[in-house]
């Protein structure tokens, strides 16, 4: 089967939906939209699996299954298989980012991509829904929440931090080098608003915009600096589609994997794993520069009386609330800005259980992540098929890492030790009191998570950048109507979550294609 149009976007992630919105809104312009996991409809029609609308991270069948090992540990490296992609299986944290972070790719050889030059399409996609934070924008077409404002629980532990020196602050926008806030969420009345409900359902009618789901995309077929089609496969079909332009979005993950099986990458790889005789487009930063946020968990048991000291202090907590406190933290009083997100969370009232015997998972967790890092890794196809699964190494486990990171965990110690919180706090359950000193190090490798914000397999720069892959409009170096468009072409990672820069790449460029 063969079909044209004039734009192909390959993926219906973030990215994926912004720009099939906004490249659709000519009505002369035909627009093709793939995605490797299923479509589910409006959100409004009712037929979306919960844990999709929930607020919550989830892992689900709508995953590509990826895992990483990480000092022997086999953890899941979740990104989305669905029409929203990983907006739909995230944990729903929004922010703008440090300006610092931006102003550093422009900085790097990148026109146009400085804070101040993203700061619009940041305001194109964030729609804040709630008092304070006056800096966030109100008008953009993604709803953005703020979590439970406070608890009594949560006075304390700001005491214990103004204690340390930090102060109250938009952590969630550009210029608080450190302090802590509220935690802001893609979310209304606990509900996750995904790209695809924010972007996608209110253009679905347009008669120049064609959905395809389960279309497992093989690779681009291309001559002469020149993207021809897109070869994929849907419900055991090989099909092409022919394209004026494609548009790559499938995320970090798989731009590089479908851009090496169609020949673009470092040229010794792809003769050894692609057929003889293929044709190869030499791009030696296809797949490198992965960055991820990275980090661990720590977790303590509420005192006896803590649930009853909520109750009396503030009776009209919610009973189901859920109350959060973020901060920004430097592991070193040397650095400039902060290189730890710290996000402490409790529930209002203890979980009931109908075995007396289960464990009590009514803990206080502490979240300690390192958003500011050193290590790199690498993504790589292990053979030509789609089906052959991914060499993924997230770089993670740098000795200057992980001592910030072990920092962190000494950190929350130091504010739960504070004498603001000595009648909230039992005791501490992991890493547990033992574990002290050097031993701290040893645990922190051996009990990392990842915080599943991949981002640069696709780095923006200037050819003259030899690890680059596409320049400052997209646009791959070597090809004239083949573009990236997500989180894999940033030069390096910002720190904090990283889907509302997604949200505002794909503004940009979507903008660029339809100038």
């Amino acid at each position: 089967m063969t079909d044209r149009v004039d734009t192909v976007i390959v993926g219906g992630g973030t990215a994926g939906c912004v720009l099939a919105n906004r490249l659709s809104s000519n009505p002369a312009h035909r627009v093709a939209l793939l995605e490797a996991g299923p479509d589910f409809g409006p959100v409004a029609e009712g037929r979306w699996p919960a844990e999709l609308i929930g607020g919550a991270y989830v892992e689900s069948e709508y995953d590509w299954g990826y895992e990483v090992i990480v000092h022997g540990q086999r953890l899941r490296y979740t990104r989305g298989r669905v029409i929203g992609g990983s907006s739909a299986v995230n944990a729903t944290g929004i922010n703008w980012g440090l300006r610092r972070d931006y102003d550093a790719w422009a900085a790097a050889g990148n026109p146009g991509w400085g804070f101040d030059d993203l700061a619009p399409y940041f305001r194109l996609v964030e729609r804040f829904e709630g008092d304070g934070l006056p800096e966030r924008s109100r008008d953009g077409m993604l709803p953005v929440t703020a979590s439970e404002a406070t608890s009594p629980f949560l006075e304390s532990l700001k005491e214990a931090y103004e204690a340390a020196g930090l102060r109250p602050a938009d952590i969630g926008g550009p210029d608080a080098l450190e302090g802590y806030g509220v935690t802001t969420r893609n979310q209304r009345n606990g509900r996750r608003i995904h790209a695809a409900e924010a972007y996608l359902d209110p253009v679905r009618n347009r008669s120049n915009l064609t959905i395809v789901d389960h279309a497992l995309v093989d690779r681009l077929e291309w001559r002469d600096g020149r993207v021809t089609g897109v070869r994929y496969r849907r419900n055991g079909e090989e099909r092409t589609i022919e394209a004026g332009r494609v548009v790559l979005a499938a995320g970090t993950i798989g731009d590089p994997l479908i851009l090496q099986r169609s020949g673009i990458g470092p040229e010794e790889r792809l003769r050894v794993l692609l057929p003889r005789g293929s044709a190869i487009h030499p791009l030696a930063g296809v797949g490198r520069n992965l960055h991820d946020h990275f980090g661990t968990r720590a977790f303590y048991r509420p005192s006896l009386q803590f649930y009853q000291l909520l109750a009396e202090r503030n009776p009209d907590l919610p009973p189901d609330g859920r109350f959060a406190l973020a901060a920004r933290v430097r592991s070193a009083r040397s650095l400039d800005a902060y290189d730890l997100n710290i996000g402490i969370t409790h529930t209002a009232r203890p979980t009931r259980h109908s075995n007396p015997l289960a464990p009590l998972p009514d803990v206080i967790s502490a979240i300690i992540f390192l958003v500011h890092l050193k290590g790199t890794g690498s993504v790589e196809i292990s053979g030509p098929d789609p089906s052959d699964p991914p060499i993924i190494d997230p770089g993670i486990g740098d000795n200057d890492d992980i001592e910030a990171v072990a920092r962190g965990v000494e950190w929350v110690r130091s504010r739960f030790a504070h004498r603001s919180m000595w009648e909230w706090i039992g005791l501490e359950e992991l890493p547990g009191p033992a574990v002290n000193g050097p031993s701290i190090r040893a645990w922190v490798r051996n009990h990392l998570a990842l915080y599943h914000h991949p981002t640069g397999t696709c780095k923006m720069g200037p050819a003259s950048d030899p690890t680059a892959v596409v320049d400052h409009t997209g646009k791959v170096h070597g090809f004239d109507n083949l573009y990236v468009a997500d989180a894999a072409i940033m030069p390096s990672i910002p720190r904090g979550m990283i889907v509302l820069t997604v949200y505002a790449i794909a503004e940009k460029i979507a903008a660029g294609l339809a100038a």
